[in-house]
């Protein structure tokens, strides 16, 4: 019997080229794909904890027939698919390979805020950072007045002692798409009285780096495969791929080579991309970690086969 790789989304559509490139390079090699959706899956518990059994479209996933598992977003309000991720890999995880299992029992959400604990407790360096659960405590003119300046800073525009423009970003924003950035107070007092001010502690307040780029370094089995370098365009401050920002190759040094691979370890991670930025001293920050972070940019930038470094280290654990 011939055993799969079987790669999980929510839709077909989700991480359709990431997926369509496994399955590419695994087809190369004589391997096939079990392209599933995570509602196709099922289970069986009980004891003793060798019975349980997992299931996609009713049939059952074992050692015989899968070869490893590789999970894409599995985020939803309720949050049943990060749930049937994790359910599947403590029930497979001893036996098959699955990608991310540490970091996904770990962390079942692995959200921008959690990110920011964890690379507190090692000594991972991040972008200077504030969160806040009232109104009051973002807008009492008298915190602003207490908060210590930065040098050449005026009291009258700025934000905790920096000064403006102020990045928010949303604790589970994706791509970029929840980052915003405030010119100046007024602009950050209208955002902060029109969001519910339950979903005020959902955000981070991050000072403004000005340098307009930043690097993705994609992991592989742990390693840094590569880096490539992200330039916003134009006006846009943010430097996403697929918000238009530009790509290229970016060369790591060994600095940042460490650093990325330091942050996938403690976040348990065998695959995903470690975002670097630096300030205009060069010094380096991490801004986020992906679990399953998108390379369409970074194939097109670097011409790295990552579909088939996945597969294979798919092949080597599995």
């Amino acid at each position: 019997m011939n055993r799969k790789i079987v790669t999980f989304t929510m839709s077909p559509r989700q991480s359709q080229f990431e997926v369509d490139r496994l399955e590419t390079e695994a087809n190369k090699m004589g391997i096939e794909v079990n392209k599933a959706l995570y509602r196709e899956l099922s289970f069986e518990i009980g004891q003793p904890r060798g019975t349980a059994r997992t299931f996609v479209r009713g049939e059952e996933l074992t050692v015989e027939n899968t070869l490893g598992l590789w999970f894409r977003v599995a985020g939803t309000k309720s949050g049943k698919y990060t749930e049937a991720r994790n359910l599947a890999i403590r029930i497979l995880g001893e036996k098959i390979f699955c990608v991310n299992k540490k970091g996904y029992l770990g962390w079942t959400r692995m959200g921008k805020i959690a990110q920011h604990g964890v690379f507190l407790e090692n000594d991972i360096p991040v972008v200077p950072t504030k969160i806040f659960y009232t109104r009051e405590q973002i807008l009492n003119p008298s915190a602003l007045r207490a908060a210590p300046l930065d040098k050449g800073a005026n009291i009258k525009n700025t934000f905790f002692g920096w000064e403006y423009p102020v990045i928010a970003k949303h604790e589970r924003g994706y791509q970029g798409k929840s980052v915003r950035k405030f010119e100046n107070r007024e602009e950050m007092e209208k955002f902060v009285n029109k969001i519910n001010e339950k979903n005020l502690g959902m955000f981070l307040w991050q000072k403004f780096l000005p340098t307009k780029w930043d690097i993705r370094v994609v992991i592989v089995g742990g390693k840094a495969i590569g880096g490539m370098k992200r330039s916003a365009v134009g006006e846009e401050f943010r430097s996403n791929f697929s918000l238009g920002g530009a790509v290229e190759v970016w060369n790591l040094n060994e600095e940042e080579k460490n650093l990325a691979e330091k942050v996938a370890l403690v976040c348990g991670l065998d695959y995903g991309g470690v975002d670097i930025m630096k300030d205009e001293n060069g010094k380096n920050y991490i801004l986020e970690v992906n679990r399953q972070c998108q390379f369409q940019g970074f194939e097109k930038a670097t011409g790295i086969n990552v579909a088939k470094m996945i597969v294979e280290m798919i092949i080597k654990r599995g």
